[in-house]
């Protein structure tokens, strides 16, 4: 054996030290497809990295052979970092990115064979939505009843799916769907003509590339000899086709994910993707990866037997060396507020008892509007917080301001580019002058940023003149002076001329806070060095773009983290609350009209259990205020498969929910309950049921005037019986299942109500 020989084979053995066997017949599978069901907490990323390295590091295949894709940046980064570390240094030449990444840089080479051009900018949510709200207006649809949002949702939808919009204009059934056929081709025009591309149009580009032009397909396949693909249970149509499409060849595609994890059908993931594997590859070898390096024995069996009633899924026997553990704890508060409230005594006591911190704790909810209570009750507490998916930085209106003039720079065809910076800081330009420049515009063909030379002195005056005619001769010395100059610097230059330093820069705290966002991004610029602007621009415009929620520059959290179970994906944290498990939020109201919906909703919850690492909290409430008004809950159905030997059922709250004078208010106690039948499987026990709604003020002395059994009547509902009496700081609250209309809420100061005999 050679020196080499004998290094290589050093570091495969190396590569395999510390691996579990199912993980080691992953890692050394093989040539051939090859589907590894990872388990959660199962070590996917490492299984993945570690092929990788081997591969390598076997030279089974060489680094610029190798494609490797996910979802996210940062998983991306990960995923690198890891392989660097194994094989140490990074491997020249190896294609690691996001589908979106990987698409984008084989269309800046070969895309011009189907029309699309090597300089293209690839537009973000918030320009799509400028250009879809022009759209709408172009073809007179009224914003309120046909949203920008909802349409680029509908667009996307069929984009994934590879439609067109002739085909979907053809299947068109309802109103909407005909007001988007008719947005469709507008926004699309509007795409080209700012020699723009969409998120969806990368995926849909690169398929159409590789359907319509053999040559390229056949370069590609032959190029990638191990195509690696991670989280493919979140794969659409269009990536499913693209994967296919370039592993034609040489059949060496290795996937990783897990169907019970599948959780993003409502943007196009299709479950079928994994589940077909098989069926698309009949000599696939199939790895399941069984052991859970993450949580303990009792939040994975609760969340196993949560998942075991979908039926679209890939049976797995999950097992941790971690068995037994604290019992999963349900309970059932009054309200959201009661809720928020019990959430924070725990994480008090946790940090107070147990030594836990703040940091390693996470409260989980549905919708982003669940988060207003507990905001609420932690602030009031002083609990220190990060509450994940506000203003991402690349969203944040300076950073947004300053690549918006990049991109001009780049393209001046960037209609959405230059109507956002053309009046920033402030030109005289106004929305008046701005409509007659894009008449000017259309008249001459060209963008309305070109339009401006063109401009006759009748058809836009006075200052909206000057300013027009100064921003283009500042943007147009830019370009000149940017061929000489690297990109930090032309960054620096653009910001003193474009007079943008000084706007914002204003000496208020405000300012201090966005020029921070702007040298933040003046620092990611410096990572290109001394290229050339026309190297660096294309690649950190890019690169921006392709940015998601997670790669938002941010602090390690110092509180406790409030975040939505489709964002927690992929973290984890030592304890976990999941809040709000009630019918029509937990599954939620639109996932009720299919079982495949609703096997998502459960998929999410088993997600949300798998986050935790030694504790796990499942919460509901008695009432909800959703859409401004009070409305029973009923316990989420999935709560029903819980199993009494490792989740208890939480019947003291230590005197309630926390008070200004109390102490440090509700304690969890857990203890065995037997599981009741019905949607949830869930009986309220009396404390819970029958404790008071309070709040941080005085309780309003009042007399209580009805009973639980009492029978009443109203003038719109008829007749009930009361349900349920409770004293709030506003006065009296009852429950009434009415005969014909069902359960309702009154408060007894406004409703009227009269007695009547059994």
């Amino acid at each position: 054996m050679t020196p080499a020989g004998a290094k290589a084979s050093a570091t495969a053995r190396e590569l395999l030290a510390g691996l579990n066997a199912p993980q080691r017949e992953a890692v050394t599978a093989p040539d051939g497809p090859l589907l590894i069901l990872a388990g959660a907490g199962s070590g996917k990323t490492r299984v993945l990295t570690h092929r990788i390295a081997y591969l390598l590091a076997t030279g089974r295949v060489a680094a610029d052979e190798v494609l490797a894709v996910t979802f996210t940046n940062k998983a991306a980064r990960e995923m690198r970092l890891r392989v660097a570390n194994l094989l140490g240094g990074e491997p020249a030449g190896l294609w690691l990115g996001t589908f979106h990444a990987v698409a984008a840089r084989i269309l800046r080479r070969d895309g011009p064979a189907v029309g699309v051009p090597q300089g293209f900018t690839i537009f973000d949510e918030a320009d799509r939505q400028a250009l879809l709200r022009a759209a709408l207006r172009e073809i007179g649809a009224d914003d309120r009843r046909t949203s920008p949002g909802a349409t680029g949702a509908a667009i996307s939808a069929a984009k994934n799916e590879l439609q067109t919009p002739e085909a979907y204009a053809r299947a068109a059934c309802t109103p909407f769907e005909h007001r988007v056929a008719r947005v469709w081709p507008s926004y699309q025009a509007a795409l080209q003509a700012s020699g723009g591309l969409d998120f969806d149009d990368l995926l849909l580009e690169l398929v159409r590339l590789l359907t319509t032009q053999p040559a390229v397909a056949a370069r590609y396949q032959a190029r990638f000899g191990h195509i690696l693909v991670d989280e493919y249970q979140d794969t659409n149509r269009a990536q499913y086709l693209a994967v296919r499409t370039l592993a034609e060849r040489h059949r060496r595609l290795t996937v990783v994910g897990d169907p019970d994890q599948s959780v993003y059908g409502w943007r196009g993931a299709d479950l079928r993707n994994i589940l077909n594997f098989e069926a698309d590859y009949p000599e696939a070898r199939v790895i399941a990866l069984e052991q859970n390096y993450r949580s303990t024995g009792a939040i994975l069996a609760a969340a196993q037997a949560v998942i075991r009633e979908n039926v679209e899924r890939v049976e797995k026997r999950l097992w941790t060396a971690a068995e037994g553990g604290t019992p999963v704890v349900m309970a059932q508060l009054y309200d959201e507020r009661e809720e928020a409230q019990a959430v924070a005594a725990e994480a008090q006591r946790l940090v107070q008892a147990e030594g836990c911190a703040l940091a390693e704790m996470a409260v989980l909810y549905r919708t982003n509007a669940q988060s207003r209570a507990l905001e609420e009750v932690f602030l009031r507490q002083g609990l220190p917080y990060q509450l994940v998916g506000g203003v991402r930085f690349y969203e944040r209106r300076e950073v947004k301001d300053v690549l918006a003039y990049l991109r001009l720079l780049l393209n001046p065809d960037d209609a959405v580019a230059f109507e956002r910076v053309v009046n920033v800081p402030r030109r005289g330009v106004g929305s008046t002058s701005l409509e007659q420049l894009r008449l000017v515009a259309a008249r001459h063909r060209v963008s309305p940023y070109r339009a401006i030379p063109l401009v006759q002195g009748a058809e836009i005056r006075g200052a909206a003149a000057t300013g027009l005619l100064h921003f283009h001769r500042t943007m147009e010395e830019l370009r000149q002076w940017a061929q000489s100059w690297p990109l930090p610097t032309v960054l620096d230059r653009l910001l003193e001329v474009s007079g943008y330093r000084a706007l914002v820069r204003d000496g208020s705290p405000e300012g201090d806070e966005r020029w921070a966002n702007v040298v933040e991004l003046r620092g990611l610029a410096d990572e290109h060095g001394q290229a050339p602007v026309s190297e660096a621009l294309p690649a950190f415009l890019e690169q921006a773009a392709l940015s998601g929620d997670q790669d938002t520059p941010r602090e390690a959290p110092s509180g406790i983290t409030l975040i939505t179970l489709h964002q927690v994906k992929g973290l984890e944290f030592p304890v976990v609350f999941i809040t709000g498990l009630e019918e029509g939020l937990l599954p939620h109201s639109r996932s009720l009209d299919t079982i495949q919906a609703t096997e998502e909703e459960r998929r999410l919850l088993y997600v949300g259990m798998t986050r935790a690492m030694r504790r796990l909290y499942l919460f509901h409430a008695f009432r909800r205020h959703l859409y401004g008004a009070p409305s029973l809950a009923t316990p989420s159905r999935f709560l029903g498969a819980l199993p009494r030997d490792v989740a208890r059922l939480a019947t003291s709250m230590g005197g309630g929910a926390t008070t200004a004078g109390s102490p440090a208010g509700a304690r969890l106690h857990a203890r065995a309950v037997p599981m009741g039948p019905g949607p949830g499987g869930l009986v309220g026990t009396r404390a819970a049921l029958d404790r008071r709604a309070t709040s941080a003020g005085p309780a309003v002395a009042a007399a209580q005037m009805y009973e639980r059994g009492t029978r009443v009547e109203h003038p719109k509902y008829g007749r009930g019986m009361i349900l349920k009496s409770t004293m709030t700081r506003a006065g009296e609250e009852v429950v009434i299942q009415f005969d014909t209309a069902g359960p309702k809420i009154f408060a007894v100061a406004d409703a009227v109500l009269r007695p009547v005999p059994d």
